[in-house]
């Protein structure tokens, strides 16, 4: 544990699991908590998605030998997690240690990426701990001690370590937009925009698929919040949003549940999205608008003499 801070990230997995497979239940905390005190991963290895903003190489050369080491990199931590996991797959002591540590942590500043991570690990690898966890995280985001900052440098950092866990992050932010508070909603939220922003098609239409659902409920909150985050998506990646318009269609369905103000911002979404540049060369959703044979003052409309569109 003394040279763990200068172990290279190549030799950390099997380290990593020496000492997990070494400990026991009367020093799980202690080990666990000096564990997550030196293990900081963040700056081990830089996404892509990071990298970018960094100082730009001169050659060719040095650029693709800096793009080996971080896949390398990218792979170590992978490997790493993929220990952790198997841990605390298999040995409760583990899991409960460092959901304890992370809980015992109460500066704001203290709080890390990896606290996050593995707070999502153990969520979906355990299923006896998802409501303590849940507990935790509640607790945590009242007291702000995880705000947006952390939980975007998590994804930006370990998007790919999380986007195996798709389905379950998507369960916990279902969970968190039925909270009674708002600070717990708007977190459940962020998950799904950075689950969407971050993860691949398939996570992205489990997104709105989600999204949908909660719309569809009937629950004022819930519908206000995922219509908000539909929106977000559709400034967002107004492409990606595209593929997934069948569904935003399909709310059309239940406009009886949901209020006037809460219909204009779904049909914000669907203009959007019709008349975008990115669906000029797909107007599946484009809707045409055909005029009565009366004039519009017969349904009770004012429209100027030289009304130049349809009438929605």
């Amino acid at each position: 544990m003394d040279k763990l801070s200068s172990i290279r990230l190549e030799d950390l997995p099997v380290i990593i699991k020496f000492i997990l497979h070494s400990i026991t239940a009367v020093d799980a905390l202690e080990v666990i908590s000096e564990l997550r005190e030196k293990l900081d991963l963040q700056h081990c290895v830089l996404p892509s998605r990071l990298q970018a903003s960094q100082v730009k190489l001169k050659s060719k050369g040095r650029a693709s030998s800096s793009g080996n080491q971080e896949s390398s990199g990218q792979s170590c931590i992978i490997l790493l997690f993929d220990v952790i996991k198997s841990a605390i797959r298999y040995e409760k002591t583990i899991s409960e240690a460092w959901i304890k540590a992370i809980e015992n942590t109460a500066s704001v500043s203290e709080h890390k990426v990896f606290d996050l991570v593995m707070l999502f690990i153990i969520y979906s690898t355990n299923t006896q701990t998802k409501k303590y966890i849940e507990r935790v995280l509640r607790n945590k985001i009242r007291s702000g001690c995880i705000q947006e900052q952390l939980l975007q440098s998590t994804f930006s950092v370990h998007y790919l370590v999380l986007k195996d866990m798709c389905s379950s992050i998507l369960s916990l932010a279902q969970s968190l937009l039925h909270s009674l508070d708002q600070s717990i909603i708007s977190f459940g939220s962020l998950l799904y925009k950075y689950a969407f922003k971050f993860f691949d098609t398939y996570c992205q239409q489990e997104v709105v698929g989600a999204l949908v659902t909660h719309i569809c409920s009937g629950n004022e909150a819930e519908v206000d919040t995922a219509l908000d985050v539909l929106l977000e998506l559709v400034v967002l990646n107004p492409s990606a949003m595209m593929m997934n318009a069948v569904f935003v269609k399909g709310i059309l369905d239940y406009l009886d549940n949901i209020s006037p103000q809460q219909i204009r911002k779904l049909f914000y979404v669907l203009s959007t999205l019709a008349f975008s540049k990115q669906n000029e060369a797909s107007s599946h959703i484009q809707v045409r608008a055909v005029f009565p044979p009366q004039p519009p003052e017969y349904l009770g409309l004012q429209v100027p003499a030289t009304s130049p569109g349809p009438i929605f």
